[in-house]
């Protein structure tokens, strides 16, 4: 079976940071992945939150670090420990952590430069939920008064890749669980309703 993956968008601060002396010296980005309890951007008609305990038994062994979630473009990997291209995550009580020796590439000078000068300072990381798990995510339907329906992530079943970005958006994956989960509610008021028929049918009989 396919796994579904999403793309959220993450409203936080990195920066590029120089490590060391000498030969020694080492870039490093640095910055949350994701944060805990925050609310998202308008995502179209819903926005998101993160639970704090979403990653407590998250898969996250083989988490690439890229460009817009270029998988031809990575810059570092958490399976590598140490050194060059090494990419350490550290969840807290703030969300995902990450600290990153990006390689020496082109691609990667360049994406440096645009963030040293604030051309570049998003992220987005990719995931999946057990969709299964009946409790991994929840929907507050809007009544009408908040102006967005909001769905509560509260446990991630994978991390696939942390991405720096140059225009965040949301994979129309996430729009697709925001679209079944609204097909599912529709569906319980339909079978509501005409379970509340039936009723009334067999109460005239």
């Amino acid at each position: 079976m396919k796994v579904k993956k999403e793309i959220i968008k993450v409203n936080t601060t990195f920066e590029v940071r120089s490590i060391g002396e000498g030969e020694e010296k080492q870039t490093h980005l640095q910055g949350y992945a994701l944060t805990f309890d925050s609310l998202s951007e308008d995502l179209g008609c819903f926005r998101e939150i993160i639970r704090k305990g979403a990653l407590d038994n998250c898969i996250m062994d083989n988490v690439v670090l890229n460009i817009n979630h270029d998988m031809d473009k990575p810059l570092a990997r958490n399976n590598k420990f140490e050194g060059i291209g090494a990419l350490t995550l550290t969840v807290d009580e703030k969300g995902l952590f990450f600290d990153a020796v990006p390689t020496d590439t082109s691609y990667s000078r360049d994406l440096i430069t645009n963030m040293s000068v604030g051309l570049i300072d998003k992220c987005s990381f990719a995931f999946a939920l057990d969709w299964s798990d009946n409790e991994a995510q929840t929907w507050d339907w809007d009544n009408g008064k908040r102006g967005y329906d909001l769905r509560t992530i509260n446990k991630i079943k994978e991390i696939f890749d942390v991405s720096i970005v140059t225009n965040p958006a949301y994979e129309s994956t996430s729009c697709t669980s925001y679209k079944r989960a609204k097909e599912d509610l529709e569906s319980e008021k339909n079978n509501e309703l005409r379970k509340q028929r039936l009723k009334l049918e067999l109460d005239l009989i």
